[in-house]
């Protein structure tokens, strides 16, 4: 079912579940952002640079059908494969360059949002935001509340 929120209340629901994402990463220290198998098989480095990947991914499918009415060729639907595919190249980066790939991913498609108007708001943006936003950050928001139960 279609999200019929007005997009100010999307978008506020979104900083809320961004902001908790946030709060739960930044108090982890370098030794606990790094340490393998934190989550899963991944490091908590890894899932920010997940999650700004798929942000980055999610901008630029957005901007392309909001501004020329394009629709990807890749089938995002199939998502476990693209992070299959993406792991080795996320797993690589630097903890800065994870942390920079988290914070931006997430300026640019949150202002691309926040720069929609109101009829831009199609069914096919608002089928896309929660699986780049609220709904993936939750799913790590729980992730992450299990690890610092752990500890």
């Amino acid at each position: 079912m279609a999200d019929r929120r007005k997009p100010q209340e999307i978008l506020d629901h979104i900083t809320s579940s961004h902001a908790t994402l946030e709060s739960l990463i930044y108090s982890l220290d370098e030794h606990q952002q790094t340490k393998p198998g934190a989550i899963g098989k991944w490091t908590v480095k890894e899932v920010m640079a997940h999650i700004g990947h798929w942000e980055e991914i999610g901008y630029e499918v957005l901007y392309d059908f909001v501004h020329n009415g394009k629709k990807p060729t890749e089938d995002y639907t199939q998502f476990l494969e693209y992070n299959d595919k993406w792991e080795p190249e996320l797993q690589a980066h630097a903890l800065e360059e994870s942390i920079h790939l988290f914070e931006s991913g997430h300026a640019r498609l949150f202002g691309f949002l926040s720069s929609l108007k109101d009829d831009q708001w199609s069914g096919y943006v608002r089928a896309w935001v929660p699986g780049l936003t609220y709904d993936h950050f939750d799913e790590h928001i729980k992730e992450l509340r299990a690890l610092q139960g752990q500890q």
